[in-house]
């Protein structure tokens, strides 16, 4: 009687032993799975920042532009009308001046584009 009470005993330890083991496999590819997902919302997480550091820069760039577009646009609104039949020294006093004025957005203009092409050649 002992022994068959020890039989049922073993026997049922064996099984307990199977779906441990069983259990524990499944348990290290669940883990496998997890690590494999893991990684892979890292590597979707920095292309995410990545993508949304450029996006910021780009409209920051954007912005600035717009800025400058508004600034050149003012002030060619305050620049003096011309009078043709105003006196010879009225006429250089303001040709002057308005050549000063186009050769300062000349300048900032090709600086501006300068820039605008290293940060087009920029890759993150």
């Amino acid at each position: 009687m002992q022994i068959e009470s020890r039989r049922a005993e073993v026997t049922r330890m064996n099984r307990q032993l199977a779906d441990d083991v069983n259990l524990s496999s499944r348990m290290q590819c669940v883990a496998q799975r997890f690590e494999h997902i893991s990684t892979l919302a890292d590597v979707w997480r920095s292309e995410l920042l990545a993508a949304l550091v450029q996006c910021q820069d780009f409209h920051r760039t954007i912005d600035n532009l717009h800025d400058w577009l508004n600034r050149i646009d003012v002030e060619l609104h305050d620049v003096e009308p011309i009078d043709l039949q105003a006196c010879q020294s009225e006429l250089r006093r303001k040709h002057s001046k308005l050549k000063v004025f186009m050769k300062q957005h000349l300048c900032i203009s090709v600086t501006v584009l300068f820039i605008l092409a290293l940060m087009s050649c920029y890759r993150y």
